[in-house]
Formats: C-alpha cells, sequence, structure tokens
C-alpha cells in the first residue's frame, strides 16, 4: 500500500512515530548554548562528527627532546638572545622577556581627547574620527616575563612531581603579587605543544602585564559583576554547586578544587579549574589549597596526555580579579579560574580548526560537552607509570634505573652530577676514580655539581666527590647512551579471542630499558556504542612472561578496532609507537599439527597425507579453517599447490620411487587475516608393492608375518569432506564391463539424436514455391495457440 493510499489511522501513527523518533537529544541534534562568563552563545553541532575526515592531520606530537641543550636560550647556563646567561637553576627560573609584545621604551602616541570620547581614548594620529580609536600605553611600560618550570626540556607539567608543580603554583602567586601591585590585569599563561604556537619545547609559561583591562578580562567583568548584583554570589561559585549537583561534566574533585568541562565549552576538550572556596586571586590560596592545586593539575594534565596517548598540547591561563590601584576596591563578583583550551578533537592528529562559521558567526562546537567529560572519566592510570618513571629520575640524584649511583647522560650533550649524600648546594671536590687530578673544587661556585661539557665515552666512568673536610661524600658512576626511539610493533591473533603484541627497539640505546604497554578499545567519540559501554579503556596489556617482549590481550571483540600503545622508557625520555589492529586482519592460525604422509599400497604415484587442527584454534563447527597442501619430490626445487577441503589429500601424480616433502597451512574459512606459517615438513615415499586383494566386507586382511610385521593400529582417521580417497582398481573386470555398456548407452543416444535432426531438416525443407508442403512424421503436431479453449498470449 502506498503512503497515499493509507487511512486516517495510519497516517497519524506514522506521524506520531516520526514525531519521536525525531525528539531532540543533545548529542545528536543541534542546539545552542549560552555562556554567562562571557556574554556569549555557542553553537552545538554533535551530529558533525559522523563525516568523514579528509582534512588536515597533523605531524606525530611524539619526538625526542634532549634533556639539556646548551643551545636551547630557556635551559640553564644557557646563553639567551640579548647575551645574558642563565643561571644554573635546579627549579622555576623567572627572567624579562627578550621579545616582549609591549615594548618598554615605546613612545605613547599623540593623542588629544575628543568632545564625547571616553577619558584616555582618543583617534589616532592621522585620523580625526572616532571609527579610529586609539588608547595610549600609559607609563610606566608593563613588563613580560618568561617563567621555566624545571630545568629539564624533556620533562612537562605532568611528568613533574606534585612538590614541583607546588613550587610552579608559589612561583605564579609571587609574580602576580608583584607586578599586580602596579599593574591592573596580570596574565599568566601556557601554550604547550608546537600545535600552540610554542616556539620552544622547554617547559615554561609567559607573564603579561598591561596597564588596562584586555577584552575578555572586560567581558568576565561585567558578567561577573551583573549576575552578582540580580543574585547576590558569585556566578563561578553557583555554577560550581550546580555542576557538583548534576555531576554530568565532572572531570575532577579534591578537597579544595573541582575540574570540569563548561556547558558552553568550545574547544572539544576545554576544562575550566574552579576552587570550591570564594577566591579572588591566586596569592589569597591556602597552603592546602596550593597543594591540591599541584596534585589535581598533575591528575588533569596526566589525563589529558592519556587521551590520546600523546603530549596533549593546550594553551590555559589564570583568571583572577583585578590588581593595581583597584586592588583594594570590591572584587567579590570574582571568583579564580583558570582555562584550558586544547585543540586536539578526534586523535593526536586531528584538531579543531576555528575557522568558517567560528571566525565569521559565532564560536560552534562538534560534540556536547558531557560526551567529552565521559571521555575524560573514562582514562586509567596507565601512562602515569610513564610519568612516574620520568619523575623518578627527575630528582636532583636520580636513582630510578639501574643500581644506585649510577647516572645517565646522552654523548654530545652537556652533563650534570651530582654528589649523593651531600645537601644540595655544599661545595665539593670532585676526582676521577683512581686519579689525584681535582676537576672541580670548592671555589667555582656549582655547589655539590660536576658539569661536563658535551661528554663523550671518555667520560665514563666512576667520579669520586668529598666535602670540605676530606670526608667521602659519594660515589657516582657515569653510563652514556641515547634517548629511546619509537620500538618497531606487531600483532598476530591465534584465534578469534585472543591476541598478542611483540616488539623490538628501532634502535640500540645502550641504556637500560623499560616498555610500558596499553591497549584501549577504539570507538568514534559519541557514536552509540560509546554511550552504551562504561570504558574504552586503556587497560594495561600485560606482559607474558613479565619482561618479556610480548603482551597479550585476552578476550578480544573480532569486530572491534584496537590501539595498542608500547612505550620505550629509558632514563633519557620515552618514546611510544601506537598501532591500531583489529582482530579479522590480525588473523592469522597456528600451523596445523600431526602431519603425516602415507604410501598407498600398489599405486606407486600416490601419497596420501593427513593432519589435524592447530591445539589454539577453536574447535569446529563454530571455526572453521581452510588448508592449502604442497608438496615436491627429493632433490627439486619447485613446490605443487592443492587446497583439499578436509582434513587429508591423495596425492595422484607424485613420482615414483622417490620420497617427497609435504607441508600443510591453514587460514581462517571466510578469508579474514592471512595464511599461517607452514607446518614442519612430513616425508613420503609412494608404494613398490601389489595392489592388495579386496576383501569380502567385515572381514579382515591377511598379512604374511614374514612380509610385512604387524604394527600397532593407528588412531581411527578424522572423517574426510572429500568423497572416498580410495583410488578405484580399473583392472577389475567389472569396472571395464561398465565402461563397455556406458559406450555403448552413449553411442545409442548420439544415432538417436542424429535421426531426430535429419528428420527435422527433411520435414521443414520447402519443396516448391507456390506447392503445398510435404507432410512430415511431424504434422500430427498442432501448435498450443490452435488448441481448443487456448488463451490468446
Amino acid at each position: 500500500m502506498s503512503r497515499n493510499e493509507e487511512g486516517p489511522e495510519q497516517r497519524q501513527q506514522a506521524s506520531e512515530a516520526d514525531a519521536t523518533a525525531t525528539a531532540f537529544r543533545a548529542s545528536e541534534h543541534q542546539h545552542i548554548r549560552y555562556n554567562p562568563l562571557q556574554d556569549e552563545w555557542v553553537l552545538v553541532s554533535a551530529h558533525r562528527m559522523k563525516r568523514p575526515w579528509q582534512g588536515q592531520v597533523e605531524p606525530s606530537l611524539l619526538k625526542t627532546v634532549p634533556r639539556h641543550d646548551p643551545h636551547n636560550p630557556l635551559c640553564p647556563g644557557a646563553t639567551r638572545a640579548n647575551g645574558e646567561v642563565n643561571p644554573h637553576y635546579d627549579g622555576t627560573f623567572l627572567f624579562d622577556n627578550d621579545f616582549p609584545a609591549l615594548q618598554p621604551d615605546a613612545p605613547n602616541p599623540d593623542l588629544e581627547p575628543r568632545p564625547g570620547l571616553s577619558t584616555g581614548v582618543a583617534p589616532c594620529p592621522q585620523h580625526s574620527q572616532a571609527l579610529y580609536l586609539c588608547h595610549p600605553s600609559l607609563p610606566p611600560s608593563p613588563p613580560s616575563k618568561v617563567m621555566c618550570f624545571h630545568p629539564w626540556s624533556d620533562v612537562t607539567l605532568p611528568l613533574m612531581s606534585v612538590p614541583e608543580i607546588r613550587a610552579v603554583v608559589d612561583a605564579w602567586a609571587s609574580v602576580i603579587e608583584e607586578l599586580g601591585a602596579q599593574y591592573p590585569w596580570v596574565q599568566i599563561f601556557e601554550n604547550k605543544g608546537a600545535m600552540m604556537g610554542c616556539s620552544n619545547p622547554h617547559p615554561h609559561c609567559q607573564v603579561w602585564a598591561s596597564s588596562f583591562l584586555p577584552d575578555v578580562a572586560q567581558r568576565e567583568e561585567r558578567s561577573q559583576q551583573a549576575y552578582q548584583s540580580q543574585h547576590g554570589e558569585p556566578l563561578l561559585m553557583e555554577y560550581g554547586r550546580q555542576e557538583l549537583l548534576r555531576k554530568e561534566r565532572l572531570v575532577l574533585t579534591s578537597e579544595h578544587w573541582l575540574v570540569l568541562v563548561p556547558f558552553w565549552a568550545v574547544w572539544p576538550f576545554q576544562t575550566l579549574l574552579l576552587p570550591r572556596r570564594h577566591v579572588r586571586r591566586l596569592p589569597e590560596l591556602t597552603s592546602a589549597e596550593r597543594d591540591d592545586l599541584a596534585s589535581i593539575m598533575k591528575k588533569l594534565l596526566t589525563k589529558y596526555d592519556n587521551l590520546f596517548e600523546t603530549s596533549f598540547p593546550y594553551s590555559m591561563g589564570w583568571h583572577g580579579a583585578p590588581t593595581g590601584s583597584e586592588a583594594g576596591a570590591n572584587w567579590d563578583h570574582w571568583q579564580l579560574h583558570a582555562h584550558y583550551y586544547p585543540p586536539l578533537l578526534r586523535s593526536a592528529t586531528v584538531r579543531k580548526f576555528m575557522v568558517g562559521y567560528e571566525m565569521l558567526a559565532q564560536a560552534q562546537r562538534d560534540l556536547t560537552p558531557e560526551q567529552m567529560s565521559s571521555s575524560y572519566s573514562g582514562l586509567s592510570r596507565v601512562l602515569v607509570a610513564v610519568a612516574t618513571a620520568l619523575v623518578s629520575a627527575s630528582s636532583p640524584c636520580p636513582q630510578a634505573w639501574g643500581p644506585p649511583g649510577v647516572q645517565y647522560g646522552q654523548p654530545g650533550r652537556s652533563m650534570t652530577l651530582c654528589c649523593p649524600g651531600v645537601t644540595a648546594g655544599a661545595p665539593v671536590s670532585w676526582f676521577r676514580d683512581g686519579e689525584t687530578r681535582l676537576l672541580q673544587g670548592p671555589g667555582s661556585g656549582l655547589g655539590h655539581e660536576l658539569v661536563l661539557a658535551r661528554a663523550d665515552s671518555a667520560d665514563e666512568g666512576t667520579y669520586i666527590c668529598q666535602t670540605l673536610d676530606g670526608a667521602l661524600g659519594g660515589m657516582v658512576t657515569l653510563q652514556l647512551g641515547y634517548p629511546p626511539a619509537r620500538p618497531v610493533v606487531s600483532c598476530r591473533a591465534a584465534d578469534y579471542e585472543n591476541f598478542s603484541c611483540t616488539w623490538s627497539p628501532s634502535q640500540v640505546s645502550g641504556l637500560p630499558t623499560r616498555y610500558l604497554t596499553s591497549y584501549r578499545k577504539k570507538t568514534v567519540p559519541g557514536a552509540d556504542g560509546q554511550r552504551m559501554s562504561p570504558s574504552t579503556g586503556p587497560w594495561p596489556c600485560p606482559q607474558d612472561p613479565p619482561g618479556a617482549a610480548r603482551c597479550v590481550v585476552h578476550g578480544a571483540e573480532f569486530w572491534s578496532q584496537y590501539r595498542i600503545n608500547v612505550t620505550e622508557v629509558n632514563p633519557l625520555g620515552a618514546s611510544t609507537r601506537l598501532l591500531d589492529v583489529s582482530l579479522q586482519n590480525i588473523l592469522r592460525p597456528d600451523p596445523p599439527q600431526g602431519l603425516r604422509v602415507e604410501s598407498v599400497p600398489g599405486y606407486p604415484r600416490r601419497l596420501h597425507a593427513s593432519w589435524t587442527y592447530p591445539a589454539s584454534w577453536p574447535r569446529q563447527p563454530h571455526f572453521l579453517l581452510k588448508f592449502r597442501l604442497q608438496y615436491r619430490p627429493a632433490q627439486h626445487p619447485a613446490w605443487s599447490t592443492v587446497e583439499p577441503a578436509g582434513l587429508e589429500e591423495v596425492i595422484t601424480d607424485a613420482v615414483a620411487g622417490l620420497p617427497h616433502a609435504v607441508r600443510v597451512s591453514a587460514r581462517d574459512f571466510l578469508d579474514a587475516g592471512t595464511w599461517s606459517a607452514w607446518s614442519p615438513e612430513a616425508w613420503g615415499t609412494p608404494s613398490t608393492g601389489p595392489l592388495p586383494k579386496e576383501m569380502p566386507a567385515g572381514s579382515q586382511p591377511h598379512t604374511q608375518p614374514e612380509e610385512q610385521p604387524q604394527v600397532a593400529s593407528p588412531a581411527p582417521p578424522r572423517p574426510s569432506l572429500l568423497p572416498d580417497p580410495r583410488p578405484l582398481d580399473h583392472r577389475d573386470p567389472l569396472e571395464q564391463m561398465a565402461v563397455l555398456a556406458s559406450l555403448g548407452i552413449f553411442s545409442f543416444l548420439g544415432l538417436a539424436a542424429g535421426a531426430l535432426a535429419l528428420g527435422l531438416w527433411l520435414r521443414l525443407r520447402p519443396g516448391g514455391k507456390d506447392g503445398p508442403q510435404k507432410p512430415g512424421f511431424l504434422a500430427p503436431m498442432i501448435p498450443v495457440d490452435k488448441l481448443p479453449g487456448a488463451p490468446n498470449l
């Protein structure tokens, strides 16, 4: 029935079904959300994640960063562009930006206020209209600073220890107090990763002070003040309480802090960091709140790194109440908070672009914030092990690798040795073991450290440090090697439910090395499968046996895809290889087992081969294998190949008198994966004896003891899927008579067919132009259309 032929009741039911099918769901349908903090609207288009991606794919974010590079202007002891030399700092380091956005000696524009314009704002030089306004950079010119988080270039905030991050928090609070005493706005921000425009991988942030309130700060000021005036409490305090109740977008909670994906988030994995207590500025945090802040920052940034198993890029910044001359005003409507804006969208190499509609209309995002927060909550702590391994090696005297007292470095790089058992900063004298020549004395000003410039193999060995009173401070052994490179990884499934992955180093580092292995089930963010599953990993991939270069995943799903993470870690860093696999592609059974090759008595050109399923393969009939068999006579290089239908095959063209090598391999019956390796070769030689006489049914063959000794009867063979493979005896008289009878029948049928064709030709041959047609033996036939009652077709 067509839609036009439906009755009113059917059309009403169909309409109600359509309405139910199109009921609004935030995770499926577009909608607009309001950002009360910045008074703007955000378009959410969750369905756009289903579109295929053929756009730009970023290069891998994983690369080896040297721990110390004397040419890196942010490293300890390096010379910067202005000629200044950095101190050998071992914590945070704050210095004036050599390339500030706000120049300290730039002249102010010569401005004359015009009637109707606000104070301090006037048309720019060479313009006289209010459409061309300038604002002077009020003296004194604001400073711009750079803050290094750590002396090592190959660590980031999630790889630092909580005490080290706490030192960064204290440095942030200190610089805000220092610059905030004079300037109304102090902006702390960090750009991490080349994708965010960071030009130097060394862990650092920037601090810009300004004599005016920037645009974003002005919008947040107006919004928070308006909300306070209308509702009597700070906007973000109430928002934090609502998110705690709803628990839809929470990422992390602690005693003093909240991390959540804002309801109005624009960037895919954007987060907002909020204190639970009403706090206006960073310097107002208590010691307990600062400790807790360091801890929750480490957890959040580790979650970011775990999300796509890469060093996650982002831009972040703190927003607190204005400072400077306005610091004493009533800023109770302000709540301290930090924004994190990461650019990645689908993977480590696919980013979100703010272009087109975002630049010309309004902010737009793919997926809902609720879906993003669920991605965070499903993360495990697999990569925390990487962070722990690296952080343990980032202490002043690293002892995480090898025996105590061993330190590691890279040839051609500067190396700093520290004296174990001596308080940091205490002066010591350094010697090579077995030598009396002083390498470095207390007057060097380097405390308990020994700096080796451009270390090479001659510098390897044991060093001794002594305190001023001549007491032995300790011994340090230097071993040089190279940072890890991405390992070579391959995976294979021997059945439908389990697979294993093996790896090997792509280059020899010469240093003690560990491998951290994990896997996760790949899903498209926002797909129904992800919402139904409580977690998609990552989960540890257990190494079997422990320490082996092999890990096994049990209970995998045959039609799912998995991402394998194998991270090579040594004292100089970590390098990760990610491999996407699916069981149907990596399926490769083990070779068949129990291959036997036997002669066929009386047939000098036949061999009978049989085998069994590999023990690792599930039993029939649920999972079938198909096989291929190869054979060749001795001293012949070429193999002949056949594909049996079962677990046995009769070779009919063997070379009489020569032993033959036979081997078999297996593959999934539906052609998933690839062929297995070949089984070990089995050998057999065709029979040279006479054909045994056929015995009556049920009788036993008689053998002469002197001709053929009795052997233990083998187990009955598995039933073959082929017809009876035993050869026919063409010398049997009954068979010869059957052949002659068949030839006679075929000859008779051929003669009958010829006579029929001749008669038909004679019947249809015309006898003359106008003469009557000669009757033939087909004349009595009546056409179908002439039969009485025949329908007119």
